[in-house]
């Protein structure tokens, strides 16, 4: 079977759990593996990776060390179907997402920077270490960049926050893979978390706020530059302009 390649992971996607919902697949069967899925439906390893990892942050699969891909099982009642799926792996989607994100971001930043407590704070810093010596070390920087982001949620004391905060983050999971290839994203983001760090510790929630929308903004920027090395094969990105004192927005 081959898929058009501009919906290759929506497509995946969807051909599998079409196959769970029909019980191909049952609760705790393994899916089969990345090779034999780039055979079945002739796309490349990404192509599969996201496809599962769609599943993964949707709650009907699980991936385990050793193990591959485990379904979890579908209640009747619960059951998303592929139309679902496929709408939340759209561009649009992710923009939209995104969009959520950037809104749901500044709010938590403004919060935390009134309601962190010396522990709340130890805990950021501690945050950004594990992402600068990630970067410094050029490994990989999403999940210190994502417990970073967590620790501000939590430092706001509302549960709402953080739940909300790790569902967008795992819905957008693979938009954000993209920036991963931009020289100046990882960067940029270290320099920024800095600046929220700050705002949190002096307890500014006007410049708190503003660094975070700055930051959002940045993210969004290597998205698309992401997209465009896709799209181009190889082109070099041009860097956004430096990033302004939050104070000065």
């Amino acid at each position: 079977m081959r898929l058009e390649r501009q919906t290759l992971s929506q497509a995946v996607s969807g051909a599998v759990l079409e196959r769970i919902r029909a019980g191909e697949f049952g609760p705790g069967d393994r899916l089969p593996t990345e090779k034999a899925l780039m055979e079945e439906y002739a796309v490349g390893r990404n192509s599969v990776r996201e496809a599962v990892q769609a599943l993964v942050t949707l709650g009907l699969v699980e991936v385990r060390p050793g193990r591959g891909a485990t379904v979890i099982g579908i209640e009747s009642e619960n059951a998303i179907d592929i139309e679902t799926v496929s709408a939340l792996l759209k561009e649009e989607a992710v923009g939209d997402l995104y969009a959520f994100r950037r809104l749901l971001e500044v709010e938590i930043a403004s919060r935390a920077a009134e309601t962190a407590t010396e522990n709340d704070i130890e805990r950021i810093a501690a945050c950004l270490r594990a992402f600068q010596s990630a970067l410094e070390q050029g490994r990989e920087i999403s999940t210190p960049d994502d417990e970073f982001h967590a620790s501000l949620a939590a430092a706001t004391h509302n549960s709402i926050y953080a739940i909300m905060l790790d569902a967008v983050s795992g819905l957008i999971a693979n938009a954000r893979r993209l920036a991963t290839r931009i020289p100046w994203a990882g960067e940029r983001a270290r320099v920024e978390h800095e600046l929220l760090l700050e705002a949190i510790r002096t307890h500014d929630p006007v410049e708190a706020a503003a660094v975070m929308r700055a930051h959002m903004d940045g993210a969004i920027e290597a998205i698309e530059e992401g997209r465009k090395l896709q799209a181009m094969d190889g082109a070099v990105p041009v860097p956004p302009a430096p990033v302004p004192s939050a104070s000065s927005e």
